[in-house]
Formats: C-alpha cells, structure tokens, sequence
C-alpha cells in the first residue's frame, strides 16, 4: 500500500511533465524516476536513522496513505451495501487500521 503515496507523488510530476510539452512517453518516464527517487529517499532515510520517534514518522509516511486508501476503498464499497451511516464509518475505520498497521509490519 505504499505504492499509493509513491504513485501519486509519480503521477502528479508526471502530470506537470506532460503539460510542459514531454508528451506521454516522456510523463511517463518521469512518473517512474520520481516514483523510484522517493521510495528511495525515504528507504534510506528508514535505513539511516537510529532514533526510534524519527523511524516512527519515517513508517507513518508510509502507512499514513495506506491508510486512507484503506478507509475510502472500504467507505466507497460499503456505500450502497450498508444501510446505516454509523456501520459503514465503523467498517471503514477497522479497515483503515488494519491496512496501516499491516503496512507497519513490513519493516
């Protein structure tokens, strides 16, 4: 689920090339090196740090939109089959903390 922040962070530079004239092969080249560029930052920096309260924000990074993905997938899906507001915001929610505690667990 971190591929989430890695391809949003991927699409919007590719966005920005493609308006600037790089046409598709060329966004979608740039979508890739920038998608790579921050999975890598933030691996090393997970790798480099000792502290255990600055590991923890470098895995929030990570589960932080793991965690949305999490809550909007279940919130989108639960919609029309949960008749009740209060079910599908639990459904949701138990979704959106097991999503991130698993994207917590891989390191």
């Amino acid at each position: 689920m971190a591929a989430v922040m890695f391809m949003s962070i991927g699409q919007t530079a590719a966005q920005f090339a493609y308006q600037t004239g790089s046409g598709l092969i060329g966004a979608g080249l740039v979508e890739l090196f920038s998608a790579g560029v921050a999975f890598d930052i933030l691996a090393g920096l997970f790798e480099i740090i000792r502290s255990p309260l600055l590991r923890l924000i470098v895995a929030l990074i990570f589960a932080a939109p793991a965690a949305v993905a999490g809550y909007a997938l279940v919130h989108g899906i639960t919609k029309e089959a949960v008749p009740f507001d209060i079910w599908r915001q639990i459904s949701a929610s138990s979704a959106e903390d097991s999503l991130a505690s698993l994207r917590g667990c891989d390191w």
